[in-house]
C-alpha cells in the first residue's frame, strides 16, 4: 500500500516541478521582452534580501520597507502598461483543483474542513486498487446504468440498493451484513461497493470467508514452523495485513466455511482489528439472523449484532 502511495506522490511530485520549469522558462522569456521589469525585479530582490539580513541583525528596516513598497507599486504600473498579469509569473499546475498535491480540503455539513483524495490521483490509484481488490473475478458485478433493474421488481430492495449505491459514491458506507436466501443480490451489490471505492482510489478487497480462513490457517503454520522462506513469508504477511487494513473488505459467503477450532477466533481479530481502526467491513450470509445467532454464539455474533447494520435481501433473482 505504501509503494503505491508513494509512486504516486512521486508522479505528483514530477508534475510540480515539469510545471515550475516551465513557468521559470516562461519567466525568463517575459523579463527579456521587457528589460525595465528585469530591473525592477532584482532591485526588489536586492532589497527584499538586505530587509532580511537587518532584520537577522536587529536593525531597523523602515527605510529600506518604504523602498521596497515604492519599487513593488512601479513594478505594478509596469506590468499594466506592458499587459502583463501578475498571474503569468505564477507556475500552472497539471491539476487545477488540488494544485498537484493530491488532496482537496472539503467543507462538511457540520463546518468542518477535511483533506480528501483529488480526482487526478484516484485516477492515479485506481488501477492499482481494482487489480487487487479481487473484483475482477466478479465481471459486471457493477454500479452501472441498469443495473438496478434487477431489483426493480422489489420497490423495498431497490430503494436499499440505491440508498447503498450514493454511500458507495460518498465513500460513507457503514460495516453492514448482507443476508437473504441465494441470488437475491447480496454479493452482486456487496461486489458494486467494492468495485466504487477502488474506481474512486480507495482500497477494497472481496474474499470468501473460506478464502479468509484458508490465509489464516496458512499464516498460523507459518509462524509455528521452524523454517518458511523469506518471499512466502512476505508474501502471507503482506496478505494478512491486507485483510485487516485495506478501506473496504467484503466477507462474502458466511456461514458455509468449514468450521475448526479456530474459526470464531480468526473472525473476531479480523472484525475487532479493522473496527478499531475504523474500518468499513461487509458481510454476506445466506443464513438468516436467528440461524446466524445459533452458528456464531457469544463475541462472534455479538460483534456483528451491535456494530453492523443488517440488510436483508428479499428481491431480485439471479446474481448470488
Amino acid at each position: 500500500m505504501d509503494s503505491v502511495f508513494e509512486d504516486v506522490r512521486s508522479i505528483l511530485e514530477n508534475r510540480r516541478l515539469r510545471s515550475e520549469i516551465l513557468q521559470q522558462q516562461k519567466n525568463e522569456l517575459i523579463l527579456e521582452e521587457h528589460p525595465q521589469l528585469q530591473k525592477i525585479e532584482e532591485q526588489i530582490s536586492e532589497i527584499s534580501g538586505q530587509i532580511l539580513l537587518n532584520s537577522l541583525d536587529g536593525k531597523n528596516n523602515d527605510d529600506l520597507s518604504a523602498e521596497l513598497r515604492k519599487l513593488q507599486r512601479k513594478r505594478e504600473d509596469i506590468l499594466m502598461d506592458c499587459g502583463i498579469s501578475a498571474d503569468d509569473f505564477l507556475a500552472e499546475p497539471y491539476c487545477k483543483k488540488c494544485g498537484d498535491t493530491g488532496f482537496v480540503r472539503v467543507t462538511g455539513k457540520d463546518g468542518i474542513e477535511t483533506d480528501t483524495l483529488c480526482e487526478c490521483m484516484r485516477s492515479l490509484l485506481a488501477p492499482v486498487m481494482i487489480s487487487r481488490s479481487g473484483v475482477d473475478r466478479y465481471p459486471g458485478y457493477s454500479f452501472e446504468k441498469g443495473s438496478e433493474e434487477f431489483f426493480s421488481s422489489d420497490p423495498v430492495m431497490l430503494g436499499t440498493y440505491t440508498k447503498l449505491r450514493l454511500l458507495a459514491e460518498k465513500e460513507k458506507i457503514p460495516n453492514a451484513v448482507f443476508y437473504g436466501s441465494s441470488g437475491k443480490g447480496k454479493t452482486f451489490t456487496a461486489v458494486a461497493i467494492a468495485r466504487q471505492y477502488a474506481m474512486q482510489g480507495r482500497s477494497s478487497l472481496v474474499v470468501r470467508i473460506a478464502e479468509a480462513q484458508e490465509l489464516l490457517m496458512e499464516h498460523r503454520k507459518m509462524i509455528q514452523s521452524f523454517y518458511t522462506p523469506a518471499q512466502k513469508e512476505r508474501m502471507v504477511e503482506k496478505k494478512v495485513s491486507y485483510l485487516t487494513d485495506v478501506d473496504l473488505l467484503v466477507l462474502d459467503d458466511l456461514g458455509i466455511e468449514p468450521r475448526t477450532a479456530n474459526t470464531e477466533a480468526d473472525l473476531l481479530n479480523i472484525l475487532d482489528t479493522r473496527g478499531l481502526s475504523g474500518k468499513t467491513t461487509i458481510i454476506t450470509t445466506n443464513l438468516d439472523m436467528e440461524t446466524l445467532k445459533e452458528r456464531y454464539r457469544g463475541r462472534v455474533f455479538d460483534r456483528i449484532d451491535r456494530n453492523f447494520a443488517k440488510f436483508h435481501f428479499s428481491g431480485g433473482g439471479k446474481h448470488a
